[in-house]
């Protein structure tokens, strides 16, 4: 390990930490003397990962932090840092899985891994879900704000598929925060009769839902015991891909 890269790094952690700090404040972490860490810190200035406050004259972060941000989140894809796991909830439940992501205020199908049951329901990848009757479109809008919530709703069309289906949005306003408070969405037989589709929300490295990962079967496979055990694994495994995309790491 290259010690000077490793506090390189040690300090803009540091700097992220306290929002802000003396050359004096990061040496005392460090447990090292103020020459070095004003070496380090401005061969850290010089290629703008660092800046310092006029004011304050106390160092912070720079704006190529955030260049090199967005690049790490344009290159990131969700699809395949879910994908492993994926797998995995489909090996432990023996149910077809599928990811399903926003898009242009649409919730699209856009990934999937089929079960080997002989009679298995798969989703199909690019298949849009309805926001009221889907568990993957309710489980995301769980966790929006209450006005991404009534733009997407002001002049919908809450068809009726089956006689479950939610048709009226003081109805879903309960049932989203059911959702929320549980931790998963469960579509029981709203979109069709005799299939049921549990949901759970993969979070960002900010902390928001834009992506979930689902099940769906015959309801004779999602049953009252069934459905406990299958959202334990999907929480379980929906927790880790949050935690590959930056959740819980993040810091306002």
């Amino acid at each position: 390990m290259v010690q000077s890269l490793a506090r390189g790094i040690e300090i803009l952690s540091i700097i992220q930490e306290k929002g802000s700090a003396t050359i004096v404040e990061v040496a005392a972490v460090l447990g090292v003397d103020k020459s070095t860490v004003s070496r380090l810190m401005s061969t850290l200035m010089h290629y703008d990962m660092i800046s310092i406050d006029p004011v304050s004259k106390k160092y912070r972060l720079g704006f190529r932090i955030l260049y090199l941000g967005e690049g790490v989140k344009k290159n990131f894809n969700i699809a395949t840092a879910a994908r492993p796991y994926l797998y995995k909830i489909c090996d432990d439940t023996k149910e077809s899985v599928h990811l399903a992501a926003l898009g242009n205020r649409k919730m699209y199908i856009v990934d999937q891994v089929r079960s080997q049951r002989e009679y298995n329901l798969s989703a199909q990848i690019g298949m849009i879900e309805a926001w009221h009757c889907s568990a993957v479109g309710k489980c995301v809008l769980a966790h929006k704000p209450q006005s991404f919530i009534e733009d997407i709703f002001r002049d919908y069309d809450f068809r009726r598929y089956t006689a479950n289906t939610i048709a009226a949005y003081q109805d879903l306003e309960k049932e989203l925060k059911k959702i929320k408070e549980e931790g998963y969405a469960l579509d029981d037989e709203e979109r069709t009769l005799g299939v049921r589709c549990i949901a759970v929300p993969i979070f960002s490295y900010g902390g928001n839902v834009n992506c979930c990962i689902g099940i769906s079967a015959p309801k004779e496979q999602i049953t009252e015991a069934t459905l406990k055990r299958y959202t334990l694994c999907m929480k379980k495994y929906g927790s880790q891909i949050s935690k590959e995309l930056g959740y819980g790491l993040y810091r306002s």
